[in-house]
């Protein structure tokens, strides 16, 4: 079975686009909407809200980072990467991986360049994972345990991704229980199996992030709730302890090459 099979490609005047197939017949040009502004949204694509077909969407515009942003800023030499994530997210879904629904990833030409954007079916009431542990306490543990669930799918899948954190989980509370979704998996791909390094790669990064943002983030992980994570990728205990011991050995040579240590004296 063909994950991509679902979405159908559409080409109108300077514009490509992969549409799912239910909603193909209304064209690309909804797609490109106004946004209307996502409350709490993070990223620097200016994320936004948009319904087409009656389906409530959040579409991220494409926008580098880094010195290329500051040049090229949302302007890309293909609709590639769009479609790429688009494919991912369609993978990873039928591997039964919880990500958000893809529904879209469209292109407009300007110029020489594209202009990309994805759209996904938003979630309501979802929040970031860190708002998501500051607005209910009382499901703190519950969430930890969702989190690390939701990320081992993601890699006995085969994810890898440059830039894994805390902010790449919605979070919605189910009762007295939690369900994590994974968004934003810009530059991904799929090798499985993947490997070890790889995987505490990710995981060492996932924990930079919290280093480097906490004085930032509505809620930063306890270390109970961060070896309740690691309980759903490591069973046995002896194994999870001997992972805390060797990513925490890890981030420290991660941030101490990064020169960290240095900018926070």
């Amino acid at each position: 079975m063909d994950p991509f099979g679902d979405f159908v490609e559409l080409r109108q005047r300077r514009a490509i686009g992969w549409v799912r197939r239910d909603l193909a017949a209304l064209g690309l040009g909804p797609f490109f909407a106004e946004l209307a502004p996502l409350p709490g949204a993070k990223g620097r694509g200016g994320v936004g809200l948009l319904t087409v077909g009656g389906v409530p969407l959040v579409v991220r515009p494409f926008r580098r980072g880094g010195a290329l942003g500051k040049l090229l800023r949302d302007r890309y030499a293909s609709p590639r990467r769009a479609r790429d994530e688009l494919a991912l997210l369609a993978a990873l879904r039928h591997e039964g991986v919880p990500v958000v629904v893809p529904v879209a990833a469209v292109a407009e030409r300007i110029g020489a360049f594209w202009r990309l954007r994805l759209c996904t079916e938003q979630l309501a009431e979802a929040q970031p994972a860190p708002a998501f542990l500051a607005a209910s306490p009382a499901l703190r543990r519950a969430a930890a345990a969702a989190i690390g669930t939701v990320v081992q799918l993601a890699f006995a899948a085969g994810l890898r991704h440059p830039d894994l954190h805390p902010d790449n989980v919605l979070c919605s509370a189910r009762g007295d229980k939690v369900r994590a979704v994974l968004v934003d998996l810009d530059r991904g791909t799929l090798a499985r199996p993947l490997p070890a390094a790889d995987r505490d790669a990710m995981l060492v990064r996932m924990q930079r992030y919290v280093e480097r943002h906490r004085a930032r983030m509505a809620a930063v992980p306890t270390r109970g709730e961060t070896m309740r994570f690691l309980r759903a990728l490591f069973a046995d205990r002896g194994e999870r302890h001997a992972a805390w011991r060797r990513l925490a050995d890890q981030l420290r040579a991660s941030l101490r090459a990064r020169g960290w240590f240095r900018r926070r004296r």
